[in-house]
């Protein structure tokens, strides 16, 4: 190639990198949206209920089982997991040999036999942080962005509201590759409360959303599908005004697998993190007295693509 169109390319490509470029101190990607650290919420989310609905076939030649996951954390700090209570289960699950989870009494399960397929609903609540404690009364907290970026702006700042957290639906098939996941329907609702005396307003979004999955369902409608925090998802955000001491409550249903067939993959947990509350458009929901690393495109992987690298995003 020519010495002077080596010249130019290289050019190029540095003014290019110049104009979108990071500033690595405190996780900025240009042209995407950042979120910026704050000190603490002035909201909570509590009572956090799931009803799963799975299917599941066993592609073995023995019998396989599968359980209740009574802790949900990937890389959320240890310190604050999600704990989850087993409710109802149908049908009736039993107790596996092995123990996880004792101190949850946790380890509730099934049995499926070779070639068999087996559909099978629970319900679950969160025990602590974003759920009730052991007195029943709600436990407040967030997820939030722990690699959030510094306050070092002036004048104004985005305030991207409460973050979200995601997971994979069919990991158990990495886990297992004998248990082949058909369907995946989840069922979440969870009380916001404004722990301030004074009114609130901000976007709100479904603390935990599956991956690949399509939103089939929210109660109040969801403002908008966040799509910039889930892998190969959308997030049910709100835009939310709260009163002082005010607590509204919403329901939000996934599906998956979005196309129809599942398929498996190696999808994580967002490195978000729970953080406790009382810690540190024309569907504004607005209520009564009574009644979650940024997930962020590299703006460098649209010139990485023209070389074969694929686009890139990190949570």
């Amino acid at each position: 190639m020519n010495i002077n169109k080596i010249c130019v390319v290289l050019m190029v490509l540095v003014a290019v990198i110049g104009v979108i470029g990071s500033n690595s101190d405190n996780n900025v990607v240009y042209g995407a949206a950042q979120e910026i650290k704050y000190s603490q919420p002035n909201v909570g989310l509590s009572n956090l209920v799931a009803t799963i609905t799975v299917t599941i076939k066993n592609k073995g030649s023995h019998v396989e089982y599968f359980k209740i996951s009574n802790v949900y954390q990937g890389s959320l700090v240890d310190d604050s997991t999600i704990k989850w209570v087993v409710y109802d289960t149908n049908p009736s699950a039993v107790k596996m040999v092995d123990a996880v989870s004792p101190e949850l009494g946790g380890d509730w399960g099934w049995k499926v036999q070779p070639g068999q397929t087996k559909t099978v609903s629970f319900t679950v609540y969160a025990l602590g942080s974003m759920g009730v404690d052991t007195s029943g009364n709600s436990d407040p907290a967030v997820i939030t962005n722990k690699n959030a970026s510094t306050d070092v702006y002036w004048p104004i700042i985005p305030d991207p509201g409460i973050d979200a957290s995601w997971f994979q639906p069919n990991e158990i098939e990495i886990l297992n590759p004998n248990l082949d996941l058909k369907s995946w329907k989840g069922t979440f609702t969870f009380k916001l409360a404004n722990l301030r005396d004074y009114r609130v307003s901000g976007i709100v979004r479904a603390p935990i959303v599956p991956t690949s999955s399509k939103l089939i369902y929210s109660n109040p409608t969801a403002t908008y599908k966040d799509k910039d925090t889930v892998m190969n998802g959308a997030v049910a955000a709100w835009d939310v005004t709260l009163g002082s001491k005010c607590t509204e409550w919403f329901t939000y249903t996934y599906y998956w697998p979005y196309s129809g067939s599942s398929s498996s993959g190696t999808g994580k947990y967002t490195s978000a993190s729970v953080q406790t509350a009382n810690a540190a458009s024309d569907n504004t929901s607005a209520s009564t007295k009574n009644t979650g690393i940024p997930y962020l495109p590299f703006a460098i992987g649209g010139i990485l693509a023209a070389g074969g690298l694929a686009y890139a995003r990190l949570r």
